[in-house]
Order: C-alpha cells, then sequence, then structure tokens
C-alpha cells in the first residue's frame, strides 16, 4: 500500500515538474515534496492500521471480556428471575384469567382457613366479643352458618357474623365442627354436626395484613406477567450473545498473534473436567445443606452465591474447551487419549514380536504349532457341544492329517531352502526323489531354473574374463611399441631442421601419441579397478586435507576458465578408512571433468557434509553442453557428456572413479538435474 501511494506521488510530481527531467536529476524541492507526500501517506497507512487494530482488539481485550461476562451473569440473572414470574403466573393462572379477581382469590387462599378455626376457638370459649375484636384487625369478617343452608343468603339463616358484608366482598365457606355444646345468641350449637364460616373479604383491603400485602404481590405478578416474558426473552438473547462473545475470544490476546493458550492448557483435559465435576459436587452438596436450614434468607443468600461460582466456573471451563478446540487437537491432551495409546502401542509392540517369533521359527515347527492348534480349539468345541463318538471320531482324523501335514511342510521347507539358496546365487540342487504332484514338478523347475542360471553366469564371467583379459593384454602391447614413438618423437622435436613443417608434424605427432598412452593406461587402470585387481591399503585418511590438496592443483585451470570455487566443509577434522592414491586419483578424475565439460564464469560448490556416521563428498557445477543422458549411461565406460567428442578424453573418468570408490567401500551416485550435474561420494566416518 506504501509503495503504491510512493509511486502514485512521484508520477504527481514528476507531471508537475515536466517530462524532461529524469529521476536522477530532480529538484531539491520536488524531492522534499515527494518525501512530505509519502510521510503523510505513511502517517495515514499506520493511523488506518491502528483503527483496523481498535476493531479487532475487542476480541483480546481482557477488560473487555470482564464486562461482557459480568452483563452475561446480570443477563442470566435476570432472564431466570423473569423466568420464575412467568412459571408463578402460569401456575396461578393469570395468563388464562385475564381479571384481578384471580389474583385475589389466591392472596386470601390458606388465610380463611386459619380465621375459621381461631373464630370457633373463641366461640367455645364463649367469648364472640374477642373474636369481632381479632378480625377488626384484620380485612376479613366471619359468617356461622348451617351446612344444608349453605347456598342460602337470607339474614334469617345466619346464626352470628362479626360484622356487615359488603356486595362486592369475596367470600370463601370453611367446614368445621364444634368440639362441645354451646348455646350463641339463643340458638343451640351442637357438637358432631358441620357447620359453615364464611369467611368474606373486602377487596378494598383498608387493613394492612398478610392478605393485602399477598394481593399487593400478586397483583404486581399479574399486571407484570405480559413484560416478563418480553424481559426474559431479551435477557436470553442478551446472555446468548454475550457467551457466544467470550466463546469467539478466548484464546485471543491483545500483543500476540494465534491463540494463546491458558494456565490449563498444558493440564490434561480429562483431569481437568474431573477437578471442574468434583468442584461443582462439591457445591450441589452445599446447596443441598444450604436448602434444609430452614432460614429464608441464608437460603436466599447461599443460592445466589452458588449460582455465581457454578456460573463463573461453568464460563471458565467452556472458554478453556473452546481454546483447546481453537488449537486443534484437543484430544490428545487427555489422560484417556494417552493411556489408550499407550496400550495400542503396547498391543502392537507384542504382537509385532509374537508375528516376528512365529515367522522366524522353521516351517515345520510352526506348521505344527498351527495344527495343534487349531485341533485344541476344535477339541474344546467338541467337548462342550458334541457327544463322546464324535470326539473318537475326530481323534482318528487327526492322527491320520498328522503325517500328510508333517509331509507337507517338510516338502515346502525343502523348496524354500532351494529358493533361498539359489537367490544367494549357488548352484542349488533339490532332491525330488520323496516328492510326488505338483511339488515335484516345481522342484524340477527350481532345478532347470538354477542350471540355467549357472550356465548364464559363468558365460557372463568368461565373457568379462576375455574382455579384461583383451583389453590388459592389448595394452601391455601396444604399450611397448607406443614408448618407442613417444621417444622418437621426442627426438625428433628436439632436431632442429630448416623445414618448419617438420618441427610442427613432429609437435603433433609427440601430442597424440601421449594422448594415446594416457588412453591405455585408463584401460588397463579401468580394467583392474572393474576386476578387483588393484592393490588396496586402507589407513586412516582425513578427507578435508585430500580434498584441498587436489582442489589446488586445479585452482589454476578454473580461474582460466573463469570458475568461481566455493568450498564448505565443516572446521572439525573428518577421518575416513580409504586408500590415499586412489582417493586422490577419484578427486582428480572428478576435478578434471568439472575443468572439462563446466560452464566458463560459473561457480563450482566443493561440499563435505556429515551426516551421523556417514559423511558426504558433493560436487556441483552447471554442465557447458545439454546432459541428455541419464545418471547410469554416465557411468559407463567411453560415454561422455560431450556428444560431439571434439574435447580431449575417453569417457573413462567417472567409470574409474566410481570403481576406485567401491574398492575403498565407498559409494558414488550421480545426479542429474537440467544442466546441474551433481557427483556424491559417500564413506563411512572412522
Amino acid at each position: 500500500m506504501e509503495e503504491k501511494v510512493n509511486e502514485q506521488c512521484f508520477d504527481e510530481n514528476r507531471e508537475e515538474i515536466g517530462e524532461e527531467g529524469s529521476k536522477e536529476k530532480e529538484s531539491w524541492k520536488s524531492r522534499k515534496r515527494r518525501e512530505k507526500a509519502s510521510g503523510k501517506s505513511r502517517k495515514d497507512q499506520n493511523r488506518r492500521e491502528k483503527e483496523v487494530g481498535a476493531q479487532r482488539s475487542l476480541l483480546g481485550s481482557t477488560v473487555f471480556k470482564i464486562l461482557m461476562f459480568f452483563l452475561m451473569v446480570i443477563s442470566a440473572v435476570t432472564m431466570l428471575v423473569s423466568a420464575l414470574v412467568c412459571y408463578i403466573d402460569i401456575d396461578l393462572g393469570f395468563y388464562s384469567d385475564g381479571s384481578k379477581e384471580a389474583a385475589m382469590r389466591e392472596a386470601v387462599e390458606g388465610y380463611s382457613q386459619m380465621y375459621a378455626e381461631n373464630v370457633r376457638e373463641y366461640l367455645e370459649q364463649g367469648h364472640p366479643e374477642i373474636a369481632m375484636a381479632y378480625l377488626e384487625s384484620t380485612n376479613a369478617q366471619v359468617q356461622l352458618l348451617l351446612a344444608k343452608n349453605q347456598y342460602s343468603t337470607k339474614e334469617s339463616d345466619i346464626i352470628w357474623q362479626s360484622g356487615e358484608v359488603g356486595k362486592n366482598w369475596i367470600s370463601e365457606d370453611v367446614y368445621l365442627q364444634f368440639t362441645k355444646l354451646i348455646f350463641l345468641n339463643g340458638s343451640p350449637i351442637r357438637n358432631q354436626e358441620d357447620y359453615i364460616f364464611r369467611v368474606s373479604y373486602n377487596p378494598e383491603f383498608p387493613v394492612k395484613d398478610g392478605v393485602s400485602q399477598n394481593y399487593l404481590l400478586l397483583t404486581k405478578l399479574y399486571e407484570f406477567r405480559f413484560a416478563a416474558i418480553g424481559i426474559c426473552a431479551g435477557a436470553a438473547l442478551l446472555c446468548v450473545i454475550c457467551f457466544a462473545f467470550l466463546m469467539c475470544s478466548a484464546g485471543h490476546k491483545n500483543g500476540k498473534e494465534g491463540i494463546v493458550p491458558s494456565v490449563f492448557t498444558n493440564m490434561h483435559f480429562d483431569v481437568f473436567t474431573f477437578l471442574f465435576l468434583s468442584v461443582m459436587w462439591v457445591l450441589a452438596r452445599i446447596i443441598i445443606e444450604v436448602s434444609y436450614s430452614g432460614r429464608a434468607l441464608l437460603e436466599l443468600a447461599g443460592f445466589a452465591v452458588c449460582f455465581v461460582i457454578v456460573g463463573t466456573l461453568a464460563v471458565l471451563y467452556l472458554m478453556e474447551f473452546s481454546v483447546r478446540l481453537k488449537l486443534g487437537k484437543w484430544w490428545q491432551n487427555t489422560m484417556i487419549y494417552v493411556v489408550i495409546r499407550g496400550l495400542w502401542r503396547g498391543l502392537k509392540f507384542l504382537c509385532k514380536g509374537l508375528w516376528k517369533l512365529f515367522c522366524g521359527a522353521p516351517l515345520v515347527l510352526t506348521t505344527l504349532i498351527a495344527f495343534l492348534g487349531i485341533c485344541i480349539l476344535e477339541f474344546i468345541g467338541i467337548l462342550l457341544f458334541a457327544e463322546a463318538e464324535v470326539a473318537v471320531l475326530w481323534m482318528m482324523e487327526k492322527a491320520v492329517l498328522l503325517p500328510v501335514v508333517l509331509y507337507i511342510a517338510l516338502t515346502c521347507r525343502k523348496l524354500l531352502t532351494a529358493s533361498e539358496a539359489m537367490a544367494e546365487g549357488e548352484n542349488y540342487v533339490v532332491d525330488t526323489s520323496h516328492m510326488f504332484g505338483a511339488m515335484k514338478e516345481h522342484g524340477e523347475n527350481l532345478n532347470r531354473l538354477s542350471q540355467g542360471i549357472a550356465k548364464a553366469v559363468a558365460e557372463r564371467m568368461k565373457s568379462e574374463h576375455l574382455k579384461t583379459e583383451l583389453i590388459t593384454n592389448v595394452s601391455h602391447d601396444l604399450k611397448t611399441p607406443l614408448t618407442s614413438i613417444i621417444n622418437y618423437a621426442d627426438l625428433i622435436c628436439e632436431e632442429k631442421s630448416e623445414n618448419p613443417r617438420i618441427a610442427e608434424y613432429s609437435e603433433v605427432l609427440l601430442r597424440q601419441s601421449k594422448r594415446l598412452k594416457k588412453l591405455l593406461e585408463d584401460l588397463l587402470e579401468a580394467s583392474k579397478a572393474t576386476t578387483g585387481n588393484l592393490e588396496v591399503k586402507l589407513e586412516e585418511c582425513e578427507v578435508g586435507v585430500l580434498l584441498s590438496q587436489a582442489v589446488g592443483e586445479y585452482q589454476q585451470r578454473m580461474e582460466e576458465k573463469g570458475l568461481e570455487l566455493i568450498i564448505n566443509q565443516p572446521e572439525y577434522p573428518i577421518q575416513i578408512m580409504a586408500d590415499g592414491r586412489h582417493l586422490w586419483r577419484v578427486f582428480d578424475n572428478l576435478l578434471n571433468n568439472i575443468c572439462k565439460y563446466a560452464q566458463e564464469h560459473s561457480r563450482v560448490y566443493l561440499s563435505v557434509e556429515q551426516q551421523e556416521k556417514n559423511v558426504r563428498i558433493i560436487f556441483r557445477n552447471m554442465s557447458k553442453y545439454a546432459l541428455n543422458l541419464s545418471a547410469e549411461e554416465l557411468e559407463e565406460r567411453f560415454v561422455r557428456g560431450d556428444r560431439s567428442r571434439h574435447m580431449e578424453g575417453n569417457g573413462l573418468g567417472l567409470s574409474i572413479a566410481k570403481s576406485l570408490t567401491e574398492l575403498q567401500n565407498g559409494q558414488m551416485h550421480i545426479v542429474v538435474d537440467g544442466d546441474l550435474f551433481k557427483v556424491i561420494l559417500e564413506f563411512e566416518v572412522l
């Protein structure tokens, strides 16, 4: 973004100054203007980044998380209280009965029985005036009627009353019996008969008593019945929003990228869950104990404290679970997973060991054990589900099958031994005199195969021997006359002649004869290296020293071709077991190959790398010619990367290097990647 703004400012300044002014020749004033515009754009960009960061920092703000947590607690309490109010309204029938009479009937419930029993007690004691005085402190009046006239409203049916009852008063009848015979207003009141105590309440509730307080509370609940539904729904929605924010913000922290683990993340999740459930169980026990205390205020305070604690712990537990989900693979950080994985690994190890033991045992013993195991299982099944006659027949069958199984196992063992010997290159003959059927035919096929392989190997060895002998003999036979040619050509070059062409011809003759001598020497050495006829004396050699000496010999040739040599090797010495002469020849051939075929004015890398018990010596260079050959073809004799063959060389350098490396118990690999040519020598470190 900053680069785009700078380019835009630069283009504007360039248009103001003119096209004839280039970037290098701008005036000091225009440069200052551009720098000022660039600084302003950078400030604007920083301001926008801060604004974006401020918007994104809500998830990582600890203060905002605490605020949302308290808001969630308040909304949860509000939701529970509103839900409780709705439940009470439903239980009282305020939603089905849309009048205040329902609230009034619920307010007087339970008081009518108490008033009736108290009035009966006062009347039995002969103190009706005390009963009337008692009712004056309430909003109720009591009338005494006969049970058979309970639906009558005439004044003559009333035996006794405490005061006048209005038309709009709410009445509730209570049926009671007197415990003794009394006279009230000249009328006998007999025991063992039902009487009606009609308790009537003044709807105005002029006296402040329990009934009026209940009525006031129930009236508020009645008026609040529909608002409670909306408040409950709104509080529930707010609680869900706060909870979702806390779950989303879990693991985020300002100033740190990604999900930040909490202090409990390193704890196994199932252990953490067990601790959480333990605390919940303790809190549940505390709630149960508090509920039986008999103190309403204590119960209310205990429930409130436990609710806050339980809610806090539940939210923290879910936030920790959210952090583990965001980090991924939370199930791997559980004790159950660790135990199951350990048991699974132990079971796999045990099964693998038993399988190796079973497979490592001889074939006959393995077959016999398997046969006996099957027999034991069948015998147990026969004992459990079959009769004695079946067991006898089964034993006779197994007695016949056992020799057959052993014969097949022994025959298979012979065939297996023969195939293993043939795989190792031995000329093994299978004895098929005691074999029958397909097994005998298979044994004869193995014998013919062994004979064919032996014949092919013998012919190949003979061919290789003849080829090597031919190369050796021809090299020796040509070496003597070639030496004479070189000596006489050298003498001719030293003779002074008036004809300049004689000197030129003698120089060409000497050069080509030396090249031919080098070819014969390489042929002889390649033949000896391939057949292993070279004397190899393994000694302790330091790789870095030999490589540095070899590089020194070719330093001048590389500089003439513009090759930049880069050597990377460890500071500490690396010792290997090798023949110093042959290892020097390997380095010499590879460096000579680089000088011939590397691209001029390129880099050549020589690296020495130690990998545990092995050391790798790597030669890298870019080829001058297109490498259309594979690594295997380049390792063969007389194969050159220069297909036009206009350069000196005979294509034996890499083949000799590979043979000499293998004679010293090393390995040589060639890697071709486009024009990149890489040779890797690998030896075992002492």
